[in-house]
């Protein structure tokens, strides 16, 4: 009986040598393999921030256009949207009473002309005395003042543009009294326009003259065109507490009309440097702090490395600390390493 059992334990025994070899020397033979990652290196990059805003987009430039003198309208030429050069004939007044002072002008100034010449030989011969000819002399020099002046007002009855552009408001029509107060035609250039848009106090402190915006139109399609800030404005508004900015927008080919409202999406907001890394980078562990893997000298192992965030950003986001300049981090593979893993690093 005692051999029997003896016998048993030995081929137990021998089993689990057996057994033992075979699990240890599979487990030798086992290739652990490297894990496939994307990296990037931490460098320095400026962020920003964008903000939008409400605009309407007006002229670069408003004239008014009005008759130096009184007078009733006649003839209007033009209507509002019309393209004018400068010098067009915009509107004319009834300039029969101008007419008839600048005859009765021309008249007293060909009689002041007469006098003056026949004074002026009897001064020359010593018949007349001095003070005479200045009084004769003077009388001709206010004649021909007064026809100017008569002129000049018949040739203001006629309305003309100062400068070329758009009519943008026609404000007289025929048999209507015209006086030098009244904006008879109002021309407006839209070759550049600007987006007036109102800024809450808390932002105006980042904004500066030359940063770039991005106007966007409903009324054109949703289209986008590329502007820059101009001017600030000074003053708040007392109830919204606002400042107004105007952003500056080419408009050659005139699509862009005044009083369409806008979307101005302004850049460069907030401008600073510093370490800013892909959000996808960033992991977190049980306890609630954030790691990212972070390549050794040789490039082939991946240790956690704690990091302390900042802002989020668009195109990250902002690393406190944890990180230097010229690190190599994990951006794509992290969740399959553990501290310490093999990788093998590979385009993305």
């Amino acid at each position: 009986m005692n051999l029997r059992v003896k016998k048993t334990c030995g081929a137990l025994l021998a089993f689990l040598v057996i057994f033992t070899g075979c699990r240890t020397h599979r487990k030798a033979g086992t290739e652990i393999r490297p894990v496939r990652v994307v990296v990037s290196r931490v460098a320095p990059a400026e962020t920003g921030r964008e903000f939008a805003y409400s605009g309407t987009i007006t002229e670069s430039e408003t004239l008014p256009q009005s008759f130096s003198v009184t007078g009733t309208v006649t003839r209007v030429y033009v209507n509002e949207g019309d393209v004018v050069a400068k010098g067009t004939l915009l509107a004319e007044l009834d300039d029969t009473s101008y007419r008839q002072m600048l005859e009765m002008a021309k008249a007293a100034e060909r009689q002041a002309e007469d006098a003056f010449n026949r004074l002026s030989r009897m001064y020359k011969n010593g018949n007349l005395p001095e003070v005479k000819y200045i009084e004769v002399e003077t009388g001709l020099q206010r004649a021909r003042a007064a026809a100017a002046i008569a002129k000049k007002n018949v040739g203001d009855c006629r309305l003309r543009a100062n400068a070329a552009g758009y009519v943008g408001k026609r404000g007289v029509d025929p048999g209507m009294v015209a006086i030098p107060s009244l904006d008879s035609i109002t021309i407006v250039r839209i070759d550049k326009v600007f987006a007036r848009v109102p800024v809450p106090e808390n932002d105006i402190a980042l904004l500066h003259k030359g940063d770039r915006a991005v106007i966007r139109i409903g009324a054109l399609g949703a289209r986008e065109f590329a502007g820059k800030i101009e001017s600030i404005g000074v003053l708040a508004d007392p109830i919204a507490h606002s400042y107004r900015i105007r952003i500056a927008l080419a408009n050659p080919d005139r699509t862009i009309k005044p009083g369409m409202v806008c979307m101005a999406v302004i850049k460069g907001l907030e401008k600073s440097f510093g370490l800013v890394i892909p959000n996808q980078a960033v992991l977190i562990d049980e306890t609630g702090r954030n790691y990212v893997y972070c390549l050794d000298r040789t490039g082939n192992k991946a240790s956690v490395r704690y990091v302390k965030l900042g802002e989020l950003l668009q195109n990250g986001i902002r690393i406190t600390s944890g990180l230097s300049e010229g690190d190599s981090i994990v951006i794509y593979g992290q969740h399959k390493l553990v501290d310490g893993a093999t990788v093998h690093v590979v385009e993305r």
